[in-house]
Order: structure tokens, then C-alpha cells, then sequence
């Protein structure tokens, strides 16, 4: 299968609690996006984000924010991607 580079927004986190906080509550609201390891082009406090798409980012914002997820940043990089 063919790699190609796509945008993708990586949401990172202070600790490991926060990240599986995000995960639990995602899974609960049906959130998009699911997680991945922090990818080298970004620093953060620990080694899991949790990636979706580029248009997702309020959604998940709003989301975390209201219940209490401390977020360390939200960017968007390009990343390889598998398509069909």
C-alpha cells in the first residue's frame, strides 16, 4: 500500500492520566480520532497524543475543556497515511 503525507491534528499531553483521559472520554462521546504515540516532530510531557482530523479540533477542544482534560497543545502536522 502507498504512504502519503496528509495533515493531521496531534493533541498532546502533560501525563499519561490526561492522555487516558482523553481516551475514556472520546470512547464515551464517540469523539473521532484515536491514540497514537507523540510523533518525533513534536515535543511533549508524555509519549501518547491522540490524533484525529485537522476539522475536528474545536469539537475535541470543547470537549476536553469541559471535562477538565489538560491539554498540553493541539497542532497540526503532516503525517504519512496508508491509502487504498
Amino acid at each position: 500500500m502507498p504512504r502519503v503525507r496528509k495533515p493531521a491534528l496531534v493533541v498532546t499531553f502533560p501525563t499519561t492520566a490526561a492522555a487516558m483521559a482523553c481516551e475514556q472520554l472520546c470512547g464515551e462521546q464517540g469523539l473521532p480520532g484515536r491514540m497514537i504515540p507523540v510523533p518525533g516532530e513534536i515535543s511533549a510531557g508524555c509519549g501518547l497524543a491522540w490524533k484525529a482530523a485537522p476539522q475536528d479540533r474545536d469539537v475535541l477542544a470543547g470537549a476536553l475543556d469541559a471535562a477538565g482534560v489538560v491539554v498540553e497543545g493541539m497542532d497540526v502536522i503532516e503525517m504519512l497515511e496508508f491509502v487504498k
